[in-house]
């Protein structure tokens, strides 16, 4: 039997918010879903006193969303 329900972008998964310092520390935090991992991402880089150099979402061993900073602000990554 074929689902309607496709997992293929991984919505419905738990995934992780990991946030890279400028200094190279990391800091995972975990998530219900991808969806809400982008929402926390995009909430971290718009908080002007972290110094953070890089923005992921990770679910299933897979990033799903990546961003780096740059001089010109966040850019996202592929």
């Amino acid at each position: 039997m074929v689902s309607a329900h496709n997992d293929a972008d991984g919505d419905d998964c738990p995934a992780s918010l990991i946030l890279v310092e400028q200094s190279g520390a990391k800091h995972e935090i975990p998530q219900l879903s991808c969806a809400t991992g982008i929402a926390g991402a995009e909430q971290a880089m718009r908080r002007s006193g972290l110094c953070l150099r890089e923005v992921k979402v990770v679910s299933q061993h897979r990033a799903i969303a990546r961003w780096k900073a740059g001089q010109r602000g966040w850019h996202r990554v592929v």
